[in-house]
């Protein structure tokens, strides 16, 4: 028992020579506000009277307490607070502005970009409106110099000065340039605009053989020298029941009055009366007779043609409604587009009117 309260001593003794012994404990802890109240609450505090050696002391629990946790004051707390909330602040703002300064890169090189693509497009319609100006350019040369083809069973010589236009076995040498005119029912209305260089259209609308005869055949008394005249009448007379040997009869009458007492060729190009929607199956029939008597017509008279214009409106013999107004009679204007096409080929072969 003696030996070992001996070592016990001993051991005591050696803690004591430690400076650590006698170090204050370190204050590794810190109260907050919701704790505080342990420091000055009755409820926690004990008063000691003697310490552990029994020397009288005048100490309380609230002293022990300090030396192992840290006290802060609510203005510390405050301030740690405010620095916290600070830094937060301090952090998001530059995280805003690393955000604005990132979206207005962004930008920056999207308005930059879609310059760029603005300009390649650009470039890119100009080269294609370049080329296809130089492509137009090109094939309206090429139609100056060589002119549309030809249609079928058509053959052109040209000369120094004369064409010589060969169709249905009849061949005219015609001189190049010469005046070109037009007598026409309502069919033709606009053809000025399409080929503007005719040297006069004569257009009535409703008017028949007979009376284009009487009123107005008298105008061409007034050529003088080489011309062609164009006559694209008819339709109202099959429409009022006229027969085709009759329709026949009172065009070659037409003819012969056109021509008379010219000393020079005054060539007369008869076209095909159209055939119309609105016909039944005897109007039709009377077109496609006139028609057939048209071409044996124009082969057996001086300076006459004929120009199968009806065979444009017909596709394996069925009427190409897309070719007429909403009546079914008139002309719409893809169809007048049709007809005056066919009618500027016509004339740049057989004179090199353009």
């Amino acid at each position: 028992m003696s030996s070992n309260k001996k070592g016990g001593d001993e051991r005591f003794l050696r803690v004591q020579k430690d400076p650590r012994f006698w170090e204050m404990p370190e204050r590794e802890r810190k109260i907050d506000k919701r704790f505080q109240s342990m420091f000055h609450d009755k409820r926690f505090t004990e008063k000691y009277t003697v310490n552990k050696r029994g020397r009288p002391i005048n100490q309380t629990s609230t002293e022990d307490l300090k030396h192992f946790y840290n006290v802060s004051s609510s203005e510390d707390e405050d301030d740690d607070e405010e620095g916290v909330k600070s830094k937060k602040k301090k952090e998001v703002k530059e995280e805003l502005v690393k955000v604005e300064i990132e979206v207005k890169v962004e930008k920056e090189v999207k308005v930059k970009v879609e310059k760029e693509v603005k300009v390649e497009i650009e470039v890119k319609v100009e080269k294609e409106v370049k080329v296809k100006v130089e492509k137009e350019v090109k094939e309206s040369k090429d139609v100056k110099a060589e002119g549309p083809p030809s249609e079928r069973g058509v053959r052109v010589i040209e000369e120094d000065e004369l064409v010589r236009y060969t169709a249905a076995e009849k061949t005219f040498a015609v001189r190049k340039g010469l005046p070109v005119y037009l007598l026409a029912a309502s069919i033709c209305q606009g053809v000025e605009e399409q080929i503007p260089h005719l040297t006069a259209a004569y257009v009535h609308p409703d008017t028949f053989l007979a009376r284009s005869l009487e009123q107005h055949a008298w105008k061409f008394d007034r050529v003088t020298g080489e011309a062609l005249v164009v006559v694209h009448i008819g339709t109202d007379d099959v429409a009022s029941g006229l027969s085709p040997a009759a329709i026949v009869g009172q065009m070659e009458a037409l003819i012969d009055r056109i021509q008379h007492g010219h000393a020079e060729p005054l060539y007369v190009a008869v076209c095909s009366i159209l055939p119309r929607l609105v016909d039944n199956q005897r109007t039709m029939g009377t077109v496609r007779d006139t028609n057939r008597r048209f071409h044996e017509l124009c082969r057996r008279k001086k300076d006459t043609i004929h120009l199968p214009t009806g065979k444009l409106f017909l596709h394996h013999r069925q009427i190409i409604q897309n070719y007429f107004t909403g009546d079914g009679v008139h002309l719409n204007v893809e169809g007048k587009k049709v007809l005056f096409n066919y009618l500027k080929t016509f004339l740049w072969h057989f004179c090199k009117h353009s």
